[in-house]
């Protein structure tokens, strides 16, 4: 797969965000302009990185250089820049999913069960 024009890494990124936001719909409104900047980070991370995946695929994780008599196994730069683009994407998604949590309300899951068998025994 060729990388995809501007225009369709940016259709890409769009529909993405789409995804993402729909997940934090229920977000109080004091953090939705942060999450907001996060999601659009995520979204684009997650684009690049499905490119940096296809061209490792396409190309290897390393290939052989040549520059004269010197031959040598280098790694591909699209390795190199998904190695430290993966890590600031986990690092943002889990910022992202930390968001989420803190406005997770806790539902109460209490089916009265043992207030019922307790009343019975005794």
């Amino acid at each position: 797969m060729d990388k995809p024009s501007k225009k369709k890494q940016d259709e890409l990124i769009n529909i993405e965000i789409k995804k993402i936001v729909e997940l934090f719909k229920d977000i109080s409104e004091d953090k939705k302009e942060l999450t907001m900047r996060l999601i659009e980070r995520v979204a684009f991370m997650t684009i690049t990185l499905q490119i940096l995946e296809d061209d490792i695929k396409t190309k290897g994780a390393t290939y052989k250089f040549e520059q004269g008599s010197q031959k040598m196994i280098v790694e591909n730069p699209a390795q190199k820049s998904y190695n430290t683009m993966i890590n600031r994407y986990i690092a943002a998604y889990d910022k992202l999913i930390s968001l989420l949590h803190k406005d997770v309300k806790v539902v109460d899951d209490d089916d009265k069960f043992d207030h019922f068998v307790n009343s019975r025994t005794n």
